[in-house]
Formats: C-alpha cells, sequence, structure tokens
C-alpha cells in the first residue's frame, strides 16, 4: 500500500508527518518576532586563544552529578552524555534537524539472522578512535561497558530492555556480567553482540544510547575523580563541573576534526522553564528547552508556534475489572461521548493536541516499506498542480502516530462528535442504563494540574450532558493515583503514559494479558488476539510485519474501549536565531555539537 504524504498544518495536526526540521525553521523565525537576541552576547566568537571558535551556552539539562554512563537514566538523560562519550553508533542530523543514525566508533556494521531465530551483529571500530589521553577505542572498552552494568549495586533499570541479548538472564540471575557471552570483543577492532530474537529498537537503544558507552577497565574510577582527569572518547572532554553547570571543550583526540561546531558547551543546569527563558531573553544563554507558558502563548499569538512531538500520551482508563466498566457496552458509551478536539480545545494549552490513537506523534516508524509518495500518476489539471504544490515531497517524514492515523484514515470516514454522542446515548441504553438510570455515581481521578483539572472539568460536563451520568472528578497527588491505580480498585481515572524508549512496544507492551494491575495492566485487559500481536512483534525479523502487528494491536485495545486516548504533550524550545546547526532525538536529547553561526 502506498500513501501520499499529507500537506503541512498546524503544529500536531493528527494527519500531518513530524516534520522536525521545518518546525525548527518556524520556531526561529518566531524568535526573531518576538526577541532581539544579541548575535554576539553568549554565543560570541571568541578573540585569539585557541583559534576563535563559538563558546555556546544552553539551559537543557536538569543537574548532573555523574560522570558514569551507567548513571544515565536516572541523572535527568542522555544530553550530557552524548556529547562526552560516543557508542558504536551516534546520532546525526538527516538536514532537517531530525536525528539518525550514523557509524560512530563503530566504522561499520553488518547482520546476520541464524536459521535459530537469533540475531548475530558485527561491528567492525574504527582505527582512529581514540580515548581523550590518546589511547585506543577497544572492542574490550564495550564488552567491559556491557558486563559492569550486571555487577553494580543497583543495575540500571533500562537494562532489563536488554534481555534478548545472549546471556542475560545468567548473567542477571548471577550479578555477573562475564556471563552475557552475546557480547564478545574478536580482537581489538572487533566486536560480535549476539541477540536470541530480533529486536527493532536494538541500535538505536542499546549501540548509541548512553547506558552502554564504553567503558575502560583501568580507568572505572575515575568517574569518581577529580573532573580534570575524566578521560572521554566523544567529540568533547570536560571542563569542569559543579553545581551550576557543567563545561564542555572539543577533544584534540576525536576523529571528526573537520565538522564546525562550538569550540565550547557550556550546560547551565534548568532552574525552570520561566528562569532559563529570561536567561536566553537576556543574551545569558543561546538555547532554552521547554519554553514557559508565557512565551508560548506570544508565540501562538503571533502564529508563529511550533511545537515538537513529546512521546506521551494522556489516557483515561476505564477499569475492567470494576463495575460498571465490565460491561464493552458502558465503556464505549463512556469513551464515545469524548469529543478529543474539544476535550484539547477545553484544556487550552497550545502544545496540547488532540488524541488520535495511544502511541503518540514522536515515535519512530520502523517499517522502512512504507512509501509516502502518491500511486496515481500526478494531476496535470490546474487544481491538481495547485494541490500538488502543497505536498510535502515523498520521505521519511512518516511517525508510527502518522501511519496509523492515514490507516483510520484509509478505513471511512470519521463521524462527527454529533454522530458519536447519539451513538453513546444509544448505547448506554442497550447496556440498561437509558439516560444514565440506574448508574451510580462515580469518581474520576486525576493528578492535580492545571491541564488535568481542565480535562477532568470537560469530562465531567460531557458525560452529564450525553450520557446523563454523574461523575465527581477527583484530583490526587501523582503518588496518590499511582497507588490506587496499580491497586487496581479504582473505577476510572486518567494517566500520563511516557515513553521509556523509542519504540510504541513502550506503549503497547504493558496490557498484554500476562501482566498484572500492579506490573501496569491497569485496567486489566485481557484479549487472547492482542497477546499474539505482540508475541509476532518480539519473535518477527520483518520490520513491515512488525509494524502490521503493533498497528493492528492497537486498533484492538482502542476497540476495547477501557484505553481512551485523550490528547498529547508537546514542548517548545528557542535557539538563539543568529545559530544554525541544532537538532534532537524522539526521546527529547538536543545534539549541541554541530551548531554554528549562520
Amino acid at each position: 500500500m502506498k500513501l501520499r504524504t499529507v500537506p503541512p498544518q498546524a503544529a500536531h495536526s493528527p494527519s500531518a508527518p513530524p516534520l522536525r526540521g521545518r518546525r525548527w525553521l518556524s520556531i526561529l523565525c518566531a524568535a526573531a518576532l518576538l526577541l532581539t537576541l544579541a548575535t554576539g552576547c553568549a554565543g560570541e566568537e571568541e578573540d585569539g586563544g585557541d583559534g576563535g571558535g563559538l563558546s555556546l551556552t544552553v539551559r537543557a539539562l536538569s543537574p548532573q552529578s555523574s560522570l558514569d554512563p551507567a548513571d544515565a537514566p536516572g541523572d535527568g538523560g542522555d544530553g550530557l552524555y552524548l556529547h562526552l562519550y560516543e557508542n558504536l553508533l551516534k546520532w546525526t542530523d538527516d538536514g532537517s534537524g531530525h536525528a539518525v543514525l550514523t557509524e560512530g566508533m563503530a566504522q561499520s556494521y553488518n547482520l546476520q539472522e541464524q536459521p535459530n531465530g537469533s540475531v548475530v551483529y558485527t561491528f567492525t571500530l574504527r582505527s582512529g578512535a581514540r580515548w581523550s589521553d590518546g589511547e585506543s577505542v577497544t572492542a574490550q572498552d564495550f564488552v567491559y561497558a556491557w558486563q559492569r552494568l550486571f555487577s553494580l549495586e543497583t543495575p540500571p533499570a533500562a537494562l532489563a530492555r536488554a534481555n534478548m541479548v545472549e546471556g542475560y538472564p545468567q548473567a542477571v540471575q548471577a550479578k555477573d556480567g562475564s556471563l552475557l557471552t552475546g557480547v564478545a570483543a574478536q580482537g581489538d577492532s572487533t566486536l560480535v553482540i549476539t541477540l536470541t530474537s530480533p529486536c527493532a529498537y536494538f541500535l538505536d537503544l542499546f549501540c548509541a544510547g548512553a547506558l552502554t558507552m564504553p567503558v575502560r577497565q583501568d580507568l572505572e574510577g575515575q568517574y569518581d575523580g577529580p573532573v580534570g582527569q575524566l578521560v572521554t572518547n566523544g567529540p568533547y572532554t570536560l571542563r569542569s563541573l559543579d553545581g551550576a553547570s557543567a563545561v564542555l571543550e572539543r577533544s584534540e583526540t576525536y576523529y571528526d576534526q573537520v565538522t564546525p561546531g562550538p569550540d565550547t558547551i557550556t550546560f547551565l543546569w534548568s532552574e525552570g522553564s520561566t528562569e532559563d527563558y529570561e536567561s536566553l531573553a537576556s543574551g545569558e544563554a543561546d538555547f532554552a528547552a521547554d519554553l514557559p507558558g508565557e512565551a508560548v502563548a506570544a508565540l501562538n499569538e503571533a502564529g508563529a508556534l511550533a511545537v515538537e512531538p513529546v512521546p506521551s500520551t494522556y489516557t483515561l482508563l476505564l477499569n475492567t475489572a470494576a463495575e460498571p466498566f465490565s460491561d464493552a457496552l458502558v465503556r464505549e458509551a463512556f469513551a464515545l461521548a469524548v469529543d478529543q478536539e474539544a476535550l484539547a480545545a477545553a484544556v487550552a494549552n497550545p502544545t496540547v493536541s488532540a488524541a488520535t490513537g495511544f502511541v503518540p506523534h514522536g515515535i519512530t516508524n520502523r517499517d522502512d516499506q512504507w512509501d509516502a509518495a502518491p500511486e496515481e500518476e500526478p494531476d496535470q489539471s490546474e487544481a491538481g498542480a495547485a494541490e500538488d504544490a502543497g505536498m510535502e515531497e515523498a520521505g521519511s517524514y512518516w511517525d508510527y502516530r502518522s501511519v496509523g492515523d492515514a490507516l483510520a484514515a484509509a478505513d471511512g470516514a470519521t463521524p462527527t462528535a454529533e454522530e458519536r454522542a447519539a451513538q453513546a446515548a444509544s448505547l448506554l441504553s442497550q447496556a440498561g442504563y437509558p439516560g444514565g438510570s440506574g448508574l451510580p455515581e462515580m469518581e474520576y481521578l486525576y493528578e492535580d494540574t492545571p491541564e488535568n483539572r481542565a480535562a477532568a472539568a470537560y469530562l465531567q460536563g460531557v458525560w452529564q450532558e450525553v450520557l446523563g451520568v454523574t461523575v465527581t472528578p477527583r484530583p490526587c497527588t501523582e503518588a496518590e493515583l499511582r497507588e490506587q491505580l496499580l491497586a487496581g480498585t479504582y473505577t476510572m481515572g486518567a494517566f500520563r503514559f511516557d515513553a521509556a524508549y523509542d519504540d510504541a512496544t513502550a506503549f503497547l507492551r504493558r496490557w498484554r494479558s500476562t501482566v498484572s494491575a500492579a506490573a501496569g495492566n491497569l485496567v486489566q485487559y485481557e484479549d487472547q488476539a492482542y497477546d499474539l500481536l505482540l508475541h509476532v512483534v518480539d519473535i518477527t525479523a520483518s520490520l513491515s510485519a512488525r509494524e502490521a502487528c503493533l498497528h493492528d494491536a492497537e486498533e484492538l485495545l482502542l476497540d476495547a474501549h477501557c484505553v481512551v486516548p485523550l490528547f498529547y504533550y508537546g514542548t517548545v524550545s528557542q535557539l538563539a536565531d543568529s545559530l544554525t546547526g541544532l537538532y534532537r532525538d524522539a526521546m527529547g536529547n538536543y545534539f549541541f555539537g554541530s551548531v554554528a553561526a549562520g
């Protein structure tokens, strides 16, 4: 099946692909309208000394206390580590502000599928790969990095997602990384990693992420030593680290000395969105992540708002183990009564958009067989030419959600909000509760934030109006809400689901029948067909089959109406208008090594 790319629309349009690069450009244009960011402030070029390169100052990270890549998942993200260290693969700009995988410490790799279903990756390291002290980066440095994770007093939670690596169960049980037979060195320049089953996200999560960055066994104690003695293998070394900032400078031993970029990068720790934005506006910083509401509102007012997707979905949960939501008709009635577009409008936050599925925008579509080109020949008429002029070129702009929305659109016309409301009232009558008669008052649990409070008020009103049902919203702290949901004793509530990694399975695996409420299946959903689809996802080597199963599984989940997506989150960041070259990956990590005066 071939799909035609849709025209660019408003940010977070449910049918529009996430054109990250173009959104970055519009952010820069908005910056020119709303701010006068001095060209020669924080990002000015230094005179003399080291040659006069760019000195960049950014606010993009929470305070970092560790220099050990193994601490990255629990220490505010990968941002600092991705500049100091480099894994087998790395993230580079595809030319549009979107990060894509390319060779890093490995100059090449190949993949071999074995008759028993296992997969063998063979990486060949660069001959010019060096640590900052001049020593060569070897395959054994990667082996040791993997092995030491299993012997840590508290292994990183993210390590559990490496359970497809050969020897993982034995290494976990014995807390002995030497039992991880799936990661092995063949000489100094060849690393072989064996997976017992295919894993579509293995390369980006474990071969480009911070967790398994190489570690020198002879220098392991350096992470607790003086900053000036830290040895790294990435494009930058660490000059200083304290309670206010980290200062990085270009590594003289890094193999790429040609690509332009800042000579120094100063990470000022985030002090909150308002304070960070003030640093940007004053010229103290060249970049700020997550702009505050007033700045977002100003951009929106100017018609220049560009929202980057955040891999999170705010979702209504109807507990199938609790009355009346054990009845599928009642669940469907409550779900159909909700108009996501109207709810997003009621939330009144321009970074929020109506949900069209459970997996949000920004999650990678891994099916490389998708073609965004039109099946038909180009329309040569005047009207057709005008339409095609507004179309995006065929390309790799599709993410998982865009594909899912295109599939849904291909299934036929979407009913209007009025038609959905009428159907909802009819279904509730069929369930034996005409006009809500006979239903008890119910509590709706939610974490108390302004957006969630507005969503709760909308839901309370629409269920009363459409179904005649009285629902009482009850605000909770995050801890209270989690406790109630995991206990499985609630009736209905809402929760924000975030991606732990860039793949649709990060959202869909929790709903398998084998997962208890306490382990994450908060609505106690059970469907054997769903379980089978997720099993196929775990064992197939075909990316096309894998993605098809994921979309089918998501459709089954949504058709059960116990997990009802409400809205997606977004973020707005800003780079000084005199600079270019910033890019970002799907998980929100920013890369500053290619930023230059433009």
